[in-house]
């Protein structure tokens, strides 16, 4: 449910006396885990949002003759799915379906990022709260102090007290009010945030709180029955002996990891660890050690928890699996039943690259199953961002996966959806749609992101330009000259969006590079016998500890940043991609190059996308400046 410090109809908030209002929001405000203690300042603000607002809708109300019990007003909420940042400090809804976020700002100069986070508010509120979603946005800044001018912006509007009096807002209202009444406000307060939460948020969730929160489209609806159907599977196993091979398809952003985490948390929780022994298992080491932190960190933070987690054997790398199954013909020494085998599109097509005759790590996986009693095995694959030497393409993993069921098809049942079924000649695979995961769910607008993407990798700079114009609004593409003006901008952001917050997982902002893309700042190591930061401790510590990203001091290339996210993503574009002569061109220096000419393309499709919330690029070469500039990102002013 929506967590507010006050809310009710006009009526009620014009009838409240201040006292008892304030008292309200003190009590509301002591018992939010991610703040500070309650300030003089925030205590103030709130006597001026009080005056200024009993005053407003008063005027408006005589002027427009609506019933105030007819709208809606809420003080002070939490934007679920942000780490515990407080929304707008005002949202009015109205019966005609209006929704308006005012922010107060009790100072005589207003800043572009304050700016930004009251459009932040609003397009969150619009996007994920299930009953803002459909409502007519707006978005005010309201100005108090003596002496303050207004200021310009395309979306957020500058409102400066008069008499204690909003005239702007005053104005919106009784014009909206004119309009036929379609909206019961009352209900607005029963809406629920279905932001998905980022893998490590998600992580957290499912393990420590038994729950994670869904978006309310049909991009949640299918990761819930994904799921609900994976433990139905493995029950049915169990009691009948069988054993399943899972094939799930999902594009990046759709929530493949998360499906495949909050299962092994699922089965954890029914069955216990040690019954059922479930297993995620992933080739991506730097996303192996992040979760395994997550859970070890959140852990030790949440000592009240009943339950303790061994992240070694919830979550593994997936060399040691595989190692251990070479190791064992027999496959006595391994006792799991649940395994899920993340990015499986990127399966060895020798499990011992160093030995010809070596099988697949796919026939290593199901040998494996068809040993077992029962057993379920989840392969979750997509395309699109291969970086690594070894790793198969889609179409080679599936005539791979194909040559291995010749022979143990007879003891494995294939469920997948009908999308891949074809590839299948010596399996007859049960067809499900509910394992095609076809949706992107880390924010509203991945899709138009992804078409910005391969637009400036194709080096179309128009068509970039004009698909950055359709989500500039919500997600931020900004460019920077140097290190220091991006460091400068992300840290005043930071303290604007999160001033009050003291989680850890509050906004986590931190470098990207490609690893060969040249010299810039150590990198960020997932094995600790390598020296530099651990991968662990960068993306889960507290922004204020020496090891977190938000030290600013070391980056994650693609292979440590791969299947992960930041709030903002900072990323230095490299020498390997360059523009030039009026192209974007790979490098042809040794030093530059990869193996395959797509690796690079890869790698910046993995990098230009690990932000939840806006990208930051700092570009050294004046051409390639130039041409992202074409691409629609606006330059960071010094």
């Amino acid at each position: 449910m929506l967590e507010t410090g006050w809310s009710s109809t006009w009526a009620h908030f014009l009838n409240t006396d201040k006292t008892a209002f304030l008292k309200q929001l003190e009590v509301f405000y002591s018992r939010l885990e991610w703040t500070r203690a309650l300030s003089d300042s925030q205590l103030n603000a709130w006597k001026i949002e009080y005056g200024v607002m009993c005053n407003t809708l008063r005027q408006v109300c005589q002027q427009s003759g609506v019933d105030p019990a007819l709208c809606w007003i809420a003080f002070e909420q939490e934007l679920v799915g942000e780490g515990g940042k407080r929304a707008a400090d005002v949202n009015l809804v109205l019966p005609t379906g209006d929704l308006i976020v005012i922010e107060f700002k009790h100072k005589l100069s207003v800043s572009e990022h304050e700016i930004w986070r009251a459009n932040f508010d609003l397009k969150t509120m619009l996007h994920f709260h299930s009953e803002s979603i459909g409502l007519t946005g707006h978005c005010f800044m309201a100005l108090t102090k003596p002496g303050v001018s207004h200021f310009d912006d395309n979306v957020v509007i500058s409102d400066v007290q008069n008499n204690d009096i909003l005239p702007r807002l005053a104005d919106l209202l009784i014009t909206a009010l004119t309009r036929p009444y379609i909206y019961d406000v009352t209900q607005w307060q029963k809406g629920v945030f279905y932001r998905q939460p980022s893998i490590l948020h998600g992580t957290v969730q499912v393990f420590f709180k038994g729950e994670i929160p869904t978006l309310k489209t049909s991009a949640g609806e299918n990761i819930v029955e994904a799921r609900h159907q994976l433990n139905k599977l493995y029950a049915d196993a169990k009691q009948n002996k069988k054993r399943y091979l899972v094939v799930v398809n999902g594009r990046p952003g759709a929530g493949k990891t998360l499906l495949g985490i909050s299962t092994v948390a699922d089965l954890v929780k029914e069955h216990g660890a040690e019954q059922c022994k479930p297993m995620f298992l992933s080739g991506n080491r730097p996303l192996v050690k992040v979760l395994q932190h997550t859970l070890d960190f959140y852990g030790k933070q949440i000592s009240h928890h009943e339950a303790h987690f061994d992240s070694r054997s919830l979550i593994q790398d997936l060399i040691v699996f595989k190692r251990s199954l070479m190791e064992s013909p027999q496959h006595l020494a391994r006792k799991e039943n649940f395994i899920v085998f993340d990015e499986a599109q990127r399966a060895w097509e020798k499990a011992n690259s160093r030995d010809s005759s070596s099988p697949s790590e796919l026939e290593v996986f199901c040998r494996w199953l068809a040993h077992k009693e029962y057993g379920v095995l989840v392969l979750l694959v997509g395309d699109g961002q291969a970086i690594h030497n070894n790793e198969m393409s889609l179409d080679k993993m599936f005539a791979s996966l194909n040559q291995t069921l010749a022979t143990y098809s007879n003891h494995i049942t294939t469920i997948m959806p009908s999308l891949h079924a074809h590839y299948l000649t010596y399996a007859n695979p049960i067809k499900r749609e509910v394992f095609n995961l076809k949706t992107p769910i880390r924010q509203a607008y991945t899709e138009e992101l992804d078409r910005w993407i391969e637009a400036v990798l194709i080096g179309d700079s128009s068509e970039a330009r004009r698909v950055s114009e359709s989500i500039h609004c919500d997600y931020p593409l900004l460019l920077a000259q140097t290190k220091n003006d991006a460091d400068a901008y992300v840290q005043a952001l930071q303290q604007t969006l999160h001033e009050d917050n003291k989680r850890p997982d509050a906004f986590r902002v931190g470098w990207l590079m490609s690893s060969k893309g040249g010299s810039f700042i150590n990198e960020v190591k997932a094995d600790p016998r390598h020296g530099g930061k651990q991968v662990g401790p960068w993306y889960v510590e507290p922004p204020g500890s020496k090891n977190s990203c938000c030290q600013l001091d070391a980056a994650c290339t693609e292979f440590s940043s791969q299947g992960l996210e930041l709030s903002i993503a900072m990323f230095n574009w490299g020498q390997d991609l360059l523009y030039q002569n009026g192209k974007l061109a790979l490098s042809t220096q040794r030093a530059f190059k990869r193996k395959q000419d797509h690796y690079t393309f890869g790698s910046y499709r993995v990098l230009l996308s690990r932000g939840r919330s806006g990208l930051i690029i700092k570009c050294d070469d004046s051409e390639t400046y130039r041409f992202l500039q074409a691409c629609g990102m606006k330059p960071i002013s010094p």
